[in-house]
């Protein structure tokens, strides 16, 4: 049976007595957020509200606490998910078990309560399916229930536990004759209300062969309708010339189950490159495959999929600058003119030409694999100026540094190769001022409000250096001038 609560590669906790107070935003309409993001004072919450009786309070006792993930709406809600390892002081045993809850303004936790209980509940490894703190405005749902995904406890089962039973869509893909003997199924990835990802191993065994394999599979589950989109750029990718060809790898799609919105894909072995240390000469090869990779993305025309313009990305540097100026009023002095002269810039971006973006490019979703980089996480597909990608990859990585407190420079140069190797791959050439404006972009409009709205521990306290960053490299539209300056105001701004 599958433990439904584990989810691999989570970020560190939260402090677990008193999480610094500058790491958490003054909401006048959320003022609970202090008290739902201090891990040590929820362990207290949940363990006498989540079980049942006094008899389960007593015999189930949550040993940790663990913030894993925040969502903050400023002004309107605060989506929190907490890892317990919870003991059974019964047997002894330990296990995990994940609620995943939403904070909402005065009186408004009442109603979502009534409308969370009409939901058809299934029963969790630890405690109540369903947990409401009305003093802190607060309902929670414990793991595999989810406020959006009503399809999770069905869908994450998926080769179930019968060992004969083989899907139709994986026997048509195996071929006649292959049976499972055994599927171990593990959940690696949630993003409550979201996405929910669960990677299976199935051992299967052909009889008239007398032949044995082992197969990973990844289903991965949404709160919507998005997968079909996504199974639909998934198949035009694996049936196009350049991953036939070689020039691009992605998982092969198996299935898309419309009734549970799930999709279903093959594994691809290897590691993320966020594992690689982007500071050593040993990251030159994998940085320029990934370059190939995504030149072959940007040269590869998909019908059907969304456009981002530049006119989307103005508008949002202005919805962006607002909420952060309202959550970091300290940024204003910068973030205020640094804005005006990105949207004055905007008039001198190229607007053509137009290519096949990842749109969601980082280290996370470039996969090494032999000596290939593969591209996952395709969700966020789309067509605009490849200069986006590429300057939400470069401020990904000047981001990572600044958290490592590691020297800019190097990101400058990862840049720079990176843009080689790229223009020599793609029929048009791209400037490096141009990816210097994206670059700028996305520091204010990505990272700077990841900052906010996730509230990883410290990284309100970067949102000035970033400011910073963005605005030297807007003044001089070259990415050497984030050489120097950044780290010294960061450590300022992280100091007691």
């Amino acid at each position: 049976m599958m433990d439904h609560a584990v989810i691999n590669g989570a970020p560190p906790a939260r402090p677990s007595e008193a999480d610094s107070i500058d790491d958490i935003p003054k909401d006048a309409l959320l003022p609970q957020l202090a008290a739902i993001l201090n891990s040590a004072a929820m362990k207290r919450q949940l363990q006498e509200r989540m079980f049942a009786s006094t008899g389960d309070r007593e015999r189930f006792l949550i040993r940790l606490c663990e913030i894993v993930q925040v969502r903050y709406k400023p002004e309107s809600s605060c989506m929190v998910s907490y890892r317990l390892e919870v003991e059974d002081t019964a047997t002894g045993d330990r296990g995990e078990q994940i609620l995943c809850g939403r904070a909402y303004p005065q009186g408004r936790s009442q109603s979502q309560w009534g409308k969370a209980g009409a939901q058809a509940l299934v029963q969790p490894r630890f405690g109540t399916p369903l947990v409401h703190l009305p003093e802190l405005e607060m309902v929670l749902w414990s793991f595999p229930n989810d406020r959006k995904m009503h399809t999770l406890p069905a869908a994450i089962d998926p080769v179930h536990s019968t060992p004969e039973f083989l899907p139709d869509w994986l026997a048509l893909h195996l071929g006649a004759g292959w049976q499972a003997v055994n599927a171990i199924p593990r959940v690696v990835h949630y993003v409550g209300e979201h996405t929910c990802t669960v990677r299976t191993s199935v051992d299967l065994l052909h009889r008239s062969m007398g032949e044995r394999r082992t197969m990973t599979i990844f289903g991965k589950t949404y709160y919507n309708g998005e997968g079909t989109e996504t199974d639909r750029v998934m198949r035009q990718l694996w049936d196009s010339e350049a991953r036939r060809s070689g020039r691009l790898v992605v998982a092969q799609p198996l299935w898309y189950d419309a009734r549970l919105m799930t999709l279903w894909q093959l594994g691809i072995q290897g590691a993320t490159l966020e594992h690689c240390s982007t500071e050593s000469r040993e990251f030159a090869p994998p940085l320029m495959e990934a370059a190939r990779a995504i030149a072959a993305l940007h040269t590869m025309p998909l019908s059907h999929i969304r456009s981002v313009t530049l006119p989307d990305l103005v508008a949002k540097l202005t919805s962006v600058t607002a909420m952060l100026i309202q959550c970091r009023p300290s940024c204003q002095s910068v973030l205020a003119p640094l804005v005006s002269r990105l949207i004055a810039q905007a008039g001198t971006i190229p607007l053509h030409p137009t290519a096949t973006l990842h749109g969601d490019l980082h280290l996370k979703n470039l996969f090494l694999t032999q000596d290939k980089v593969a591209l996952i996480d395709l969700d966020n597909i789309c067509e605009g100026p490849p200069c986006q990608d590429i300057g939400s990859f470069v401020a990904g990585l000047f981001t990572r540094a600044l958290a490592k407190e590691t020297a800019p420079s190097q990101v400058a140069s990862c840049a720079q190769t990176f843009i080689h190797q790229y223009n020599q791959l793609v029929p048009w050439h791209i400037d490096e001022s141009v990816v210097a404006w994206f670059t700028a972009v996305a520091l204010v409009t990505e990272r700077s409000s990841r900052c906010v709205t996730r509230l990883k521990e410290g990284r309100l306290a970067m949102v000035n250096s970033l400011i910073d960053l963005a605005d030297r490299i807007s003044k001089t539209r070259s990415l050497g001038s984030a050489v120097g300056g950044g780290a010294d105001r960061h450590e300022r701004t992280m100091a007691p």
